[in-house]
């Protein structure tokens, strides 16, 4: 993973750092110290969720979803944990920590733009992950945690900069790669504090690789299936129908670059819809 010009990376550097001596609630630091450490397992996980009740509830809603489909209903948190698996939760957790840090600080309109990422964050995982599961081109657990932190850096900048960013998301939408207008607002990209998150929270080189290249060209790779992923979920929520429009010529083409046809995918998009408003009523999201 190479990365682009150095003063935009120091930028980025200083927005992730300085969000970082912001602290969460206190329920969460001691989950975040584990983290950063990169050697939690999953049962000492466990353990440091109870401690936050928000975090515990929405572990627990996700695992006794239809997106896990559990036989009888998963009342312990160990059990949880051991279903949703320690990939899926360790990014599960990596997301509340992050959209949850500056929440106390946004205004109306950062907070609608922090909704908006996180909607799209959620979507562009179930999308991944059933990519994932048709294509075998990675675990699909790795694709839905790729596919939920992908756009992070958006999170951070939006906190670094204000309404001039929040104005910017909810103008161009969450799924743009409008790279230069970034620049011009934060003098550095999205991408680029995606890459220093990466590296600050040891994340495996896989993910770190999707947060940094995931506007890069689809195809048959965990990063392919994220910027797949991307153009899919820009395509449904337009409600055009038109084969000619731009997102759905976009869409078609990264179908095609994994492997998937146009007619296959439209044979999914009901239980890829359903999923997603599942995992939404988890995160407490309306349709955003």
């Amino acid at each position: 993973m190479s990365i682009g010009k150095p003063a935009s990376l120091d930028r980025a550097r200083e927005i992730v750092r300085s969000a970082h001596t912001l602290d969460p609630s206190s329920s969460l630091v001691r989950i975040e110290e584990q983290l950063r450490r990169g050697d939690a397992n999953a049962r000492q996980l466990a353990r440091l969720i109870e401690g936050s009740p928000a975090l515990a509830a929405r572990v627990l809603r996700m695992a006794n979803s239809a997106f896990y489909a559990p036989m009888e209903p998963v009342v312990s948190l160990n059990r949880a944990v051991a279903m949703l698996g320690e990939i899926v939760l360790r990014q599960l957790v990596l997301t509340s920590l992050v959209m949850a840090r500056g929440a106390g600080r946004r205004s109306p309109r950062q907070a609608l733009a922090a909704a908006r990422l996180t909607a799209d964050a959620v979507r562009s995982a179930v999308v991944a992950r059933s990519l994932a599961k048709v294509t075998k081109v990675v675990a699909f657990d790795e694709a839905f945690a790729a596919g939920l932190l992908h756009d992070l850096g958006h999170v951070y900048l939006l906190d670094a900069t204000g309404d001039a960013y929040a104005e910017y998301l909810l103008t161009v939408g969450t799924t743009s790669s409008d790279l230069e207008r970034e620049i011009e607002l934060a003098a550095t990209t999205h991408q680029e504090v995606g890459a220093v998150f990466a590296y600050e929270w040891n994340l495996p080189t896989s993910v770190a690789n999707v947060l940094f290249e995931h506007h890069g060209v689809p195809g048959q790779s965990l990063v392919g299936l994220v910027a797949t992923s991307d153009t899919l979920i820009a395509d449904f929520a337009s409600h055009q129908a038109d084969a000619q429009t731009e997102g759905r010529v976009a869409a078609d083409a990264g179908l095609a670059a994994v492997g998937i046809t146009r007619e296959q995918w439209d044979a999914m998009l009901a239980d890829v819809r359903r999923d997603i408003s599942e995992l939404m009523s988890v995160f407490e999201l309306a349709e955003v």
